[in-house]
């Protein structure tokens, strides 16, 4: 029996002083690490539901956790300890990627792409309101010094930056509190009623087990894992080698299908990604066989759709009405969630109302339930202070902000619901939620102002497209609840962290765009602002009316997801997971469905020829491929920071 078999600690251990002084260092000190790593070479070190950093680092850690325990004793981190450290770096590291990148250089690119020698001329400053910007005049130093470098001797203009960022912070905090609030409402019903694997938290899990009193369970022990990780570091290492001695081959991890067919409707099926990332290997092979095939099939399924609509002598609107039928997916499992649930999150209504009028609980049933019931009325009174946000501090129509997060909450659960089922690596909407709001009703119903600070209030989460909060919360909260931390104190803990990544970005953002100016960014950070003002200056500008491929999207998409959730619910056989269909369309599948049909293909084949025995054994060589990928590549990242090359390990 494996270590995450036998993980299950009593609740209620503690977590001692000088292990949260111990996390608060390490948040800072990631923090800006990463937002440099970012901004100047777009090294992306948190990404991933299994951040780089935090999986490479914690293998650090319990290596040295183990000599200080030998030591010095009372200093040592205990198993909970180290889930509590682990959790909370999880939670912060894509922050930094997420607001940073798009937050602060689009607040002042709005401004700055309003000048003259822009073509959107005025457009923008108009609806800004002045203390949401640095500055509304393209002329002043905290505009113009961001895009065209300090003078000599010029003083970095960080305290314009303090009315808009004492503005904007309760916004930001606010929206990852209500993604919080979500992820603690359903944590519970996911893990103990419908049992889910959440098979990204199987990795740390089995490497916390390496601190129990028996050695002979300790992972490290296991000559399986050794192997696995050993396979996993050879492409990232041979490609790293080749970066810097030439005459190595370079295994080229990052390949292409190239042109496979030259015309016809079969075209669909040429420029195939053949990405191939060990670590997602290893998290595949520990998924459910019907998840692992959905996963990698649908994305097959997709590009013969397109070929269908081509044979047909349809050759437009293909990503349109794909991405349509991704919404309407998300819509239908977002519902079906609620509705599969409507008898738990009932329970959870009534201890809140108990609770409000401070009734006693009658059933334990519901006093277990009363961090969920908190959370509710937590979710409840976030969601109304962000709309009295939207609707003082950016002048937003009420109706529209509304509508804006209900796409965040709807997204958000479906992302944690992927993560926590599928453990996809990485994973986000294939769609932003503003983008549909605008593309449904038009730039004439909304209006120019509205679309502008639409569009800014979802560069918090709302636009994201690499990594969702939503999956490292849920990962976490069950992670610490696996631990023996309660979730209401460890939902705190996660949100003090949170809070103070994005006070540690305040400083660290600007200070890093005016000390080296957008020029001798990365290649990311110098489009971003400009990708975002010619994005709203479209939409502003010209109308985009839904046509029939919109529509037919949308209903086959609904009608697609509604037939196999309903097969799945009713068919215990049914071989196809509608997961697949909800993640079949954007970048994480394409680069990951290599991955992902290989891991599958190697539990299957130890299925059948070895049986359920012969899958758990080789289970430490999925974890092994998952550490060594996730590691090695941190490594080259880091070597390259420090001595750079003409090309990035892998693309991010």
């Amino acid at each position: 029996m494996l270590v995450s078999e036998e993980f299950q600690m009593p609740a209620k251990k503690i977590v001692r002083w000088h292990v949260l002084v111990f996390t608060v260092f390490l948040i800072v000190f990631f923090t800006a690490a990463t937002t440099w790593a970012a901004l100047l070479r777009h090294e992306i070190l948190g990404v991933g539901y299994l951040p780089r950093w935090v999986v490479s680092f914690f293998v650090f850690l319990i290596g040295l956790n183990s000599l200080v325990k030998r030591i010095f004793p009372c200093l040592s981190l205990s198993g909970t300890e180290l889930a509590f450290v682990f959790a909370v770096l999880s939670v912060i590291a894509s922050i930094p990627h997420e607001i940073g990148i798009h937050f602060y250089l689009n607040l002042v690119g709005l401004v700055y792409y309003s000048s003259p020698q822009s073509q959107w001329f005025g457009l923008f400053t108009n609806y800004l309101p002045e203390y949401l910007v640095p500055s509304t005049n393209f002329r002043d130093p905290a505009i113009l010094w961001a895009f065209e470098g300090m003078p000599e001797g010029g003083k970095l203009p960080l305290k314009d930056w303090l009315l808009p960022l004492s503005v904007w912070t309760p916004y930001i905090f606010g929206i990852y509190m209500a993604l919080m609030f979500l992820c603690l409402i359903f944590t519970r019903r996911w893990e103990e009623h419908e049992r889910l694997l959440y098979p990204l938290t199987q990795v740390p899990m089995e490497l916390f087990g390496s601190l129990r009193e028996e050695p002979k369970h300790s992972i490290f022990r296991f000559f399986l894992f050794w192997l696995g990780l050993i396979v996993a570091s050879i492409p990232y290492s041979l490609r790293g080698l080749h970066l810097y001695f030439p005459f190595i081959p370079d295994p080229q991890p990052q390949r292409n299908s190239g042109i496979l067919f030259p015309s016809g409707p079969l075209t669909a099926f040429n420029n195939i990604d053949l990405h191939l990332y060990p670590e997602m290997v290893g998290i595949a092979y520990l998924l459910p066989n019907e998840v692992g095939l959905s996963l990698w099939l649908f994305p097959f399924i997709r590009r013969a759709e397109i070929a269908l609509r081509s044979a047909m002598g349809i050759d437009i609107y293909h990503a349109e009405f794909i991405n349509f039928q991704s919404v309407a997916a998300y819509l239908v499992m977002a519902f079906s969630l609620v509705w599969l649930a409507r008898r738990y999150l009932k329970e959870i209504v009534t201890t809140a109302m108990n609770w409000l009028v401070r009734l006693p609980n009658q059933q334990n049933k519901s006093r277990l339930m009363l961090t969920e019931a908190k959370a509710l009325v937590g979710l409840i009174l976030t969601l109304f202070s962000l709309l009295i946000w939207a609707r003082l501090a950016a002048g937003v129509s009420l109706s529209w902000a509304t509508m804006l997060l209900f796409f965040l909450l709807f997204t958000g659960l479906v992302v944690a619901r992927v993560v926590a089922e599928a453990g996809v690596y990485i994973f986000a909407p294939p769609f932003r939620g503003y983008q549909v709001i605008f593309d449904v009703f038009g730039k004439d119903r909304i209006g120019a102002r509205n679309i502008l600070l639409l569009s800014a209030m979802g560069w918090i989460q709302l636009r994201s497209t690499g990594t969702m909060v939503t999956g490292y919360l849920s990962n976490s909260l069950h992670l610490l609840s696996a631990s023996g931390i309660e979730k209401g104190k460890g939902a705190f803990w996660l949100s003090v962290g949170i809070l103070l990544t994005i006070l540690t970005c305040h400083i660290v953002f600007p200070t890093v765009i005016y000390t080296y100016g957008v020029p001798k960014l990365s290649w990311w950070a110098q489009n971003s602002a400009l990708n975002t003002a010619n994005f709203v200056g479209q939409y502003i500008t010209t109308s985009k009316p839904l046509n029939l491929h919109h529509w037919c999207g949308l209903i086959i998409g609904a009608l697609t997801c509604w037939v196999l959730i309903k097969l799945r619910l009713n068919f215990i056989g049914s071989p196809l997971h509608p997961i697949g269909f909800v993640t079949w369309y954007g970048w994480p599948l394409d680069r990951y469905w290599l991955s992902v049909l290989l891991g599958w293909a190697l539990k299957a084949l130890i299925l059948r020829y070895g049986g359920f025995s012969a899958f758990q054994r080789f289970k430490p060589f999925g974890y092994g491929m998952t550490v060594g990928g996730t590691m090695t590549l941190t490594v080259w990242i880091l070597l390259r920071l420090l001595f750079p090359t003409s090309q990035s390990i892998i693309i991010d």
